[in-house]
């Protein structure tokens, strides 16, 4: 499941408050167990420094010490008052031998007790290990065991059982704050993260909904993010780009246009095609020959499989390599002269084909109205070469025309006149003048 950054920072903020909670509950309960174990401890020890002196006082020096115990009334009701202790489960006084002299439960004396662990060593540890051991097990009864002496002979012990059942019963009536505070603590943290989110990633939507609108193909758009951070630069940065891609747009808009109406405007019929056979690009004169070419349309739908333009775009797309020219008859359009061309990324990957069919009729038009011109240039050429050969002459013969004219106008003599054209020329002899 794919998580936003909203969600990751949520999670990630609760994820953090829920172990801070953890960890702060875990030492806050290690060390209410330890208070715990010191009270359970002061009341065991209070209790038995409570039978000791009794017992010393109900001892008498020579008498049996043991049946003095445990025929004394006061020190039966010191025992029997230790099971409305919350965590002391019996008191006994034992001889040497671990043998009940006097027990809390009149029914265990003489009986031996079984040792218990020891509640001084578990004092000794440290918080977090009387929690495990606390709630490590199904419950264990330690004891508290002080030594019941007469002058400087031991004669026995004081043993108090404190459970560890009732110590974490105890505890468990605490964890019900704890967990409320804990998902409090909880809800404030999702609550605050979600906060938090809105207001950091607000800036990301608003740069989103811009980068959005420039996919469409808005020009100018700009951001209103007026911050003194890393996102008011990046606004900044986003403005920049903005305008620098709308004036390549703008630009790259005009020459798509001239390059549109050139494609339009030529005699040759084209047609762009993606890979998959879906028409891109047709111009007027591949409408006329194709009359259900659109944009959008499929060659595989649109022509059947015999049609010179879809066999020759199949073959293209299949072998990935130019193809043509080659000539085609199109029933009444006439022979056509068609090829394929492909058009590839920056990457080699190919993008689609160019198809273009050329009326080679017109092309013959075009070449016998070029040979007929280049026949008139010649004959332009040798008419005015001829032209140049008879000029020449005649206009020798104006110029001598024009000397014998001025000649006679001036009265001279035959004798100069016969002279003078028989000095440029050999004309007929002239008649004499008057």
């Amino acid at each position: 499941m794919r998580l936003g950054i909203k969600s990751k920072q949520v999670l990630g903020v609760t994820s953090i408050v829920v172990a801070v909670v953890v960890v702060l509950s875990v030492l806050h309960l290690s060390r209410l167990a330890s208070v715990s174990l010191d009270e359970s401890r002061a009341r065991a020890e209070l209790l038995a420094k409570a039978v000791f002196q009794r017992g010393h006082d109900v001892v008498v020096a020579g008498a049996d010490p043991y049946a003095a115990l445990r025929a004394d009334p006061g020190l039966r009701s010191i025992l029997e008052s230790s099971v409305y202790s919350t965590d002391v489960t019996f008191a006994a006084v034992v001889n040497v031998q671990g043998v009940a002299v006097a027990h809390a439960d009149p029914s265990l004396d003489g009986q031996a007790l079984p040792l218990g662990g020891d509640l001084l060593k578990l004092l000794d540890r440290s918080d977090l290990s009387k929690l495990i051991a606390i709630y490590s097990s199904q419950g264990q009864n330690l004891e508290f065991r002080q030594p019941l002496l007469i002058g400087d002979a031991e004669i026995g012990s004081i043993r108090v059982g404190v459970s560890t059942l009732l110590i974490r019963q105890e505890l468990d009536g605490s964890l019900g704050p704890a967990l409320v505070s804990a998902l409090g603590a909880l809800a404030v943290s999702v609550l605050g993260a979600m906060l938090l989110a809105q207001l950091l990633l607000r800036p990301i939507h608003v740069i989103r909904g811009g980068l959005t609108r420039l996919g469409l193909g808005e020009f100018g758009v700009q951001l209103d993010l007026k911050q003194n951070d890393e996102f008011g630069e990046l606004g900044t940065f986003f403005n920049t780009v903005s305008e620098q891609l709308s004036a390549d747009r703008t630009q790259m808009a005009g020459q798509v246009a001239n390059l549109e109406s050139a494609v339009e405007r030529l005699e040759d019929s084209v047609a762009i095609v993606n890979p998959h056979g879906e028409v891109l690009f047709v111009n007027p004169a591949m409408r006329a020959l194709l009359p259900g070419a659109a944009c959008g349309a499929s060659l595989g739908t649109m022509l059947p499989a015999d049609h010179p333009l879809r066999q020759l775009s199949d073959q293209t797309l299949a072998s990935r390599r130019s193809r043509g020219p080659l000539p085609a008859t199109f029933g009444e359009s006439g022979e056509r002269l068609v090829m394929a061309h492909t058009i590839n990324d920056p990457n080699g990957e190919l993008v689609g084909i160019m198809l273009i069919a050329r009326n080679t009729e017109y092309l013959s038009q075009v070449q016998s109205t070029v040979r007929y011109s280049r026949k008139l240039a010649a004959l332009g050429r040798l008419s005015a070469g001829v032209a140049h050969e008879v000029k020449n002459p005649l206009n020798a013969m104006m110029i001598h025309l024009e000397l014998l004219r001025q000649q006679f106008g001036s009265a001279r003599s035959s004798t100069s006149a016969r002279r003078a054209v028989s000095a440029h020329g050999d004309l007929a002899e002239p008649r004499a003048l008057a």
